[in-house]
């Protein structure tokens, strides 16, 4: 036995009305609206902002915690290159080589030096792997 379907009114019909009937008043009329129902239009837009303000920093910071991820990745990756291998005195004759004509490199080193503790071998490290990402080295330490 089939029945007819009873016939249901159509919600996109009603919600295209309402959103006519807002759309027709002014934002003088709107604002009242909000204030007839107890809403206070202030409070609620500077908890939209704060809302989409927060989202956006969760974005941003996810957005920077995959960039940091993938740029490790690319790292560990080159660290198993020549370079971590190599002994403190050939990174820091590399170092040395691109100190000659880097004066902010130069500058860095120098700084270090005379606090009395030289460049640490981690600091080394990261610069040999700056200039490996820069492609200024190969895998060696020998310029390109």
């Amino acid at each position: 036995m089939t029945r007819k379907p009873e016939k249901k009114p159509n919600l996109f019909q009603f919600a295209d009305a309402l959103v006519d009937d807002l759309m027709a008043l002014s934002d003088e009329e709107l604002l009242e609206e909000f204030r007839k129902g107890g809403a206070d239009p202030d409070a609620l837009a500077k908890q939209i902002r704060e809302n989409i303000d927060l989202k956006i920093a969760i974005d941003n910071k996810a957005r920077l915690a995959k960039a940091r991820d993938e740029l490790n990745i690319m790292r560990a990756a080159r660290a198993g290159s020549g370079i971590a291998s190599l002994s403190m005195a050939r990174k820091q004759q590399i170092l040395g080589q691109f100190a000659a004509n880097d004066g902010q490199l130069r500058q860095r080193l120098t700084m270090a030096a005379r606090k009395g503790e030289g460049a640490s071998e981690r600091e080394v490290d990261d610069i040999l792997r700056d200039l490996l990402d820069l492609g200024a080295i190969d895998d060696e330490g020998n310029p390109r």
